[in-house]
């Protein structure tokens, strides 16, 4: 079946997107360009919030705010719930169509594939989506929920919560991640080095480009993280 759109879903780290949403609470810019954003999101993140922004219709062609966005911004609890709720389903046609409270995993895939994406992008795109209506109070199988990890992360020492706060926002942007409870070597300094120097030439994600130009960007940047191993490489010392 064709896709009802022919914007990527969103494949921002949902916690990310929230902290964007909530940032905007205080004043709502006229329009959402690069410059709202502060120095807490990546040039990634950036690109992948706007993206996201756009393809739920929460802000218009030239990037200006919709009523749902300011909605999700200003309103919390129940209100905010209602408000999500009916942006994701005014988005995800197809996923909705599924009895999503004893929807199997392959069911919701096959629904998300309708959208055209790459499989590169499909587990983020559905990573996403799951986050999002568990927030937005939608009732989910327990088999499209099982098996996902919160993204949290346990932090026994005061040395690791010094390495987690410095990496926050790599982190929650879903860019590579670069803790780990080990010393750095001069090999792993090397490498870490080595790693954001080429992360740094790698053009910034533009959602404009063709949904085949962002399909490529999406795989480059994944071989990019497996070429490098980047998850493993240690952070330096605090």
């Amino acid at each position: 079946m064709a896709s009802e759109t022919n914007i990527v879903p969103p494949y921002v780290p949902y916690r990310t997107f929230r902290t964007f949403l909530e940032s905007l609470a205080i004043s709502m810019p006229d329009r959402i360009d690069r410059s709202v954003f502060d120095s807490k999101f990546s040039g990634t993140a950036t690109s992948q919030i706007t993206s996201a922004l756009r393809a739920l219709k929460l802000v218009d062609a030239d990037g200006r705010p919709s009523e749902a966005l300011y909605q999700l911004a200003r309103t919390e609890g129940e209100q905010h719930h209602k408000v999500l709720e009916e942006v994701l389903k005014s988005y995800y046609i197809p996923v909705f169509r599924l009895d999503l409270e004893h929807a199997t995993k392959a069911q919701f895939r096959e629904a998300m594939r309708e959208f055209g994406c790459t499989e590169s992008m499909l587990i983020k795109c559905e990573t996403f989506f799951i986050h999002a209506a568990r927030h937005a109070g939608v009732a989910l199988s327990p088999y499209l929920i099982s098996n996902r990890k919160s993204g949290a992360r346990s932090r026994s020492t005061s040395r690791t919560q010094r390495i987690a706060a410095r990496s926050t926002s790599v982190e929650e942007a879903g860019e590579p991640e670069l803790t780990a409870d080990v010393e750095l070597d001069s090999a792993g300094l090397a490498m870490r080095e080595l790693a954001f120097k080429v992360l740094e030439k790698y053009p910034d994600f533009d959602p404009t480009w063709s949904q085949e130009t962002q399909a490529s960007w999406m795989e480059g940047m994944n071989k990019l993280q497996d070429t490098f191993n980047i998850r493993n490489i240690p952070a330096a010392k605090g």
